[in-house]
């Protein structure tokens, strides 16, 4: 039989060159941020190529740079790092998006239309790609921006699931305490 990868032995190579096991906690990080890229992918194909679609699209591309980024982690390539830049193309869609929707009393269930819980679905797993950083931020020094930048994503992807139910007419169901 044919081998096709030198991964076939659960070892692969960082963008420094660096051979590590494919369970090296980088590589978790980066599989967070490519799993959150995909779902994004798969929200966008929801749409059509509105305003949400064209941030989103911006979205993935940012999520490149920061799969980069963690994959150099301490190689000192700093190239391709988050900068404040796009922090504020997060910031500005949060507020822009973020005042036009109705005050919430309560948490909402995630849901609506498809894409709206897809966007959701990203939300959490932005999270879970945030965690994974701080994970990393105890081993490697992590750009802080960066930090900033994954907290800031899950809220606009928040904010763009709750714009698309409320642009499509989807009534929200806030949780009760029973």
């Amino acid at each position: 039989m044919a081998s096709y990868g030198r991964g076939d032995r659960g070892e692969t190579t960082l963008r420094s060159g660096l051979r590590v096991w494919k369970d090296d906690e980088r590589l978790e990080a980066c599989g967070t941020i490519d799993e959150l890229s995909s779902i994004i992918g798969v929200a966008r194909s929801m749409m059509g190529e509105d305003d949400v679609s064209k941030i989103l699209l911006e979205i993935q591309g940012h999520l490149f740079l920061i799969g980069a980024e963690i994959s150099s982690l301490k190689d000192g390539d700093h190239s391709w790092e988050i900068k404040e830049e796009h922090l504020k193309f997060l910031e500005e869609n949060v507020e822009r998006y973020g005042s036009r929707l109705p005050k919430l009393d309560g948490f909402i269930h995630p849901g609506g239309s498809v894409a709206a819980s897809i966007l959701h679905f990203a939300r959490a797993v932005a999270r879970r790609a945030e965690r994974r950083l701080i994970s990393l931020s105890r081993r490697f020094e992590v750009n802080p921006i960066t930090m900033a930048y994954l907290n800031r994503l899950s809220t606009l992807l928040y904010i763009l699931a709750r714009h698309l139910n409320y642009r499509d007419g989807v009534v929200e169901i806030v949780w009760r305490r029973s």
